[in-house]
């Protein structure tokens, strides 16, 4: 019997509709019921779907479904996963998990509690260019941690398909944790400590409006992290870029060799300093997409939730990128580099209160 999969919220419209796009016609699962608070957003969920729509959420909860994914804006994703553990429904939390750390604490405490799946979503792990790149650093060829660098410059996604006025709760600090920096650097997080297999430990950031002044939330940010290991990331994202399409350039860089991956015209990576590939310099192209990505990652939490084994990606991975993107924000307010965790080799007092 397939999985009955709810989709709770429009706003995290990009993805929502991947997460349709995917899973309409999918040979593990089915999308059972839709909700949104509010009457248009769902009936975009309705149209797009063709699932039973519910505005109310113990109703939805209450619903013929095994799970709900999270595609509700940020602020009510805490919120919307407890009421999904209470009905004993498992969860996947798109990314970001939540808006807060202590607020990525209370659905792992629901879930656990209600005996529940859930995993957090960061679809970069399913790319099948950086599950290569992953695959090649596991081999050891490229040597120690370095540095791995990603620049992610796009447009500020609008309120709706439809409707591209850019003022929404995408700009919303009551909404969202972050501006545009956050909505593609905690990918790059995730992402690190994936391959790398280590904790953020330190960070220095600055976060701008450069182009709209009047935002509450920046438009433009850059973060320098260190990792526990003393390897160093550095993100640029932002809000401002020309062109209706994203660029993602994401670098990873060892002792002995290193991966170059370009999203733009094509996914491209090139690898060099690994023999064992047959070449000093090795070029792949994959045939990479959201969707495709979005589609294995659902079928990885089905998996995990039929079998009751933990996920590929657990709400702990979730705080843990929460922890480490709020970490920025507090740099750049400050003015000074914030120290989550010991770098080894380096002496250091732990950040006062953090989830260590």
């Amino acid at each position: 019997m397939k999985f009955r999969i709810g989709i709770a919220g429009y706003d995290l419209w990009p993805h929502t509709l991947a997460f349709i796009r995917v899973l309409k016609d999918a040979d593990f699962c089915t999308i059972a019921a839709v909700w949104d608070e509010d009457p248009e957003d769902l009936a975009r969920l309705v149209q797009h779907t063709g699932a039973p729509g519910y505005t109310d959420l113990t109703e939805f909860v209450g619903s013929d479904i095994d799970g709900g994914i999270l595609t509700v804006r940020t602020s009510e994703r805490a919120n919307v996963a407890e009421a999904l553990a209470g009905a004993g429904k498992h969860v996947l939390a798109d990314k970001p998990m939540a808006m807060s750390v202590a607020d990525c604490q209370r659905m792992i405490d629901a879930c656990a509690v209600a005996g529940v799946s859930l995993m957090s979503g960061y679809n970069f792990r399913y790319w099948k260019s950086f599950q290569l790149m992953k695959q090649i650093w596991d081999s050891g060829e490229l040597g120690e941690p370095h540095h791995i660098y990603c620049g992610y410059p796009t447009g500020v996604p609008s309120r709706t398909e439809e409707d591209k006025s850019l003022l929404s709760w995408w700009t919303d600090p009551a909404a969202s944790p972050g501006g545009a920096w956050f909505t593609h650097a905690d990918h790059a997080i995730d992402f690190s400590r994936w391959i790398w297999g280590t904790e953020v430990a330190e960070v220095m950031a600055d976060m701008r409006n450069l182009r709209h002044k009047d935002w509450p939330n920046e438009d433009y940010g850059v973060a320098h992290y260190v990792m526990e290991d003393g390897a160093t990331l550095l993100i640029h994202s932002d809000g401002i870029s020309s062109g209706a399409r994203s660029r993602l350039d994401l670098n990873v860089y060892g002792s002995e060799g290193g991966m170059m991956f370009c999203w733009r015209p094509r996914a491209t990576l090139r690898v060099w300093g690994a023999p064992s590939l047959g070449a000093d310099v090795v070029e792949y192209q994959l045939d990479d997409s959201w969707d495709v990505a979005m589609g294995a990652m659902t079928r990885a939490w089905v998996e995990a939730a039929q079998t009751g084994t933990p996920p590929p990606q657990t709400g702990l991975d979730g705080l843990r990128v929460m922890e480490a993107s709020l970490a920025a924000y507090d740099s750049s307010a400050q003015e000074k580099r914030i120290r989550l965790r010991h770098i080894h080799g380096r002496p250091g007092e732990t950040r006062g209160g953090a989830t260590l």
